[in-house]
């Protein structure tokens, strides 16, 4: 039985415009949902880096599957391998590829979520409705997510 779950993951080997062109399949069908400022998280959820584009508040996604090492690591750094000041250690996150749930049983492109803490596969979860500017170099946010 073929699962719908199947993405392509960014390869390591890609120019960066390439490799981010992979990691944002689902910014333009997505929107941008930033809500205010945020707010200290309550039991359950987990602080999560998400990217501008792939925000939606309060939106419902499933983890697909968890990234390897090296592409979470690549994802966080600047082109060229340079480090941004508010991630000194990209090595601490967890990356996963999630897909939106449209409530009709359709997904959206893949989308990719950060955490220093642990999600799990094929688990819903729902990003919060407050986020803020976490790296404007990287263009991620900082929300939090908790199972719905």
């Amino acid at each position: 039985m073929e699962s719908n779950d199947s993405i392509e993951l960014p390869n390591p080997r890609d120019s960066r415009r390439e490799f981010l062109k992979k990691g944002f399949l689902a910014a333009s069908a997505v929107g941008l949902g930033i809500a205010g400022v945020g707010t200290v998280a309550a039991q359950g959820e987990r602080d999560t880096l998400v990217y501008f584009d792939d925000y939606v508040a309060d939106a419902q996604f499933r983890v697909v599957s968890i990234l390897p090492a090296t592409i979470t690591v690549r994802m966080l750094a600047l082109p060229g391998g340079g480090e941004v000041p508010e991630i000194s250690q990209p090595d601490d996150y967890n990356g996963y590829a999630i897909r939106y749930d449209r409530g009709t049983g359709s997904v959206a492109g893949a989308s990719y979520v950060f955490t220093k803490g642990s999600l799990q596969e094929r688990t819903k979860y729902e990003f919060s409705r407050d986020a803020t500017v976490f790296s404007s170099r990287l263009g991620l946010l900082e929300t939090s997510v908790r199972r719905s």
